[in-house]
Formats: C-alpha cells, structure tokens, sequence
C-alpha cells in the first residue's frame, strides 16, 4: 500500500533512510534529518513531485516511491531492514500500473547509480529495461558525483513516444 507521507512517521525515517547505500545512491542527503525530509517532501510536492510511502497495510512506512510528474520519471527507496520482500518491485509494479492507466504514461523513465545491481533488478522486475541513452551525471546523498544509466518502461503496444 502506498500513502502520503506525516509527522507521524518521523520514528520511523531514522531507519529507513540513514544508511550509506540510501545516501549512495539517491540524492536523499547523509547525515539524514527527519524534520528536513519531511519539509522537503512538501517542498517537492509543489514542485510536482509526488513521494509516497511504502507500507504494508497503511502504518508503518518501509521504503518510498516518487513520481515526477512532468517527466515521467520514478525513483523508490527500501529501508533496509525491509529489503528483499519485493516491497521494491510490487511498489515500482503499482506505481507503473497508476501512472499508465490514471495518468496517461505510455512511457516512463528509471535513473539508477550505475553498478547498483539489486536495483537493476527492481527495475527488470516491473518490465523497465536499459537504454542506450549517455550516463548522466549526478550529485548524490553523500555530496559524491555518480553516473546514472537511465531505463525505460514503455506500455505494450506503445512507441512511448
């Protein structure tokens, strides 16, 4: 189940996104601080960036899913004392299905850290697949510069154009 994010998750962020590999490969910022995540997922979300929580039944928050609207483009995010469950893959699953079928997206876009293999896996998992497109370089939650392979999910009997 996906949800908006509140002040009531505040215990719970500490130790879904304090971890070296969350900051490694996002551009959520290390040291991690709660009060500042929150503010700027309400920041985010006049900027037309959607960033839901993962949870099993509505409570507890595991992990993250995002949207940018404008560009199509979904990132996500697993605690790891939550990982590997397939909380990644059903999420990035969910939020696929939502953006082809409420939103309209024949076409959306992942950007992962190049060499960081079990998202590659997320991403093969809900039918996205690698482009040939240029890395891209990115700045991320430790201050570092990090290349991003970009990978697709087209809808079935789309171009994605």
């Amino acid at each position: 189940m996906l949800r908006e994010w509140g002040d009531f998750d505040v215990p719970y962020l500490r130790g879904l996104f304090d971890a070296a590999d969350v900051a490694a490969n996002t551009d959520i910022p290390s040291p991690f601080d709660a009060a500042a995540f929150l503010a700027r997922i309400r920041r985010r979300r006049a900027q037309r960036v959607v960033d839901l929580a993962v949870t099993r039944d509505g409570g507890e928050p595991l992990g993250l899913v995002a949207l940018h609207v404008a560009g199509g483009v979904l990132g996500y995010a697993i605690g790891p004392a939550h990982r590997g469950r397939g909380l990644a893959s059903r999420s990035l699953r969910r939020m696929t299905d939502f953006c082809h079928e409420e939103l309209g997206f024949s076409r959306l876009r992942l950007a992962i850290v190049r060499g960081n293999v079990p998202s590659q896996g997320v991403a093969r998992s809900a039918g996205y697949v690698r482009g040939d497109d240029a890395l891209v370089e990115r700045v991320n939650g430790l201050g570092e510069s990090k290349l991003l392979e970009t990978w697709w999910w087209t809808a079935p009997g789309s171009t994605g154009r």
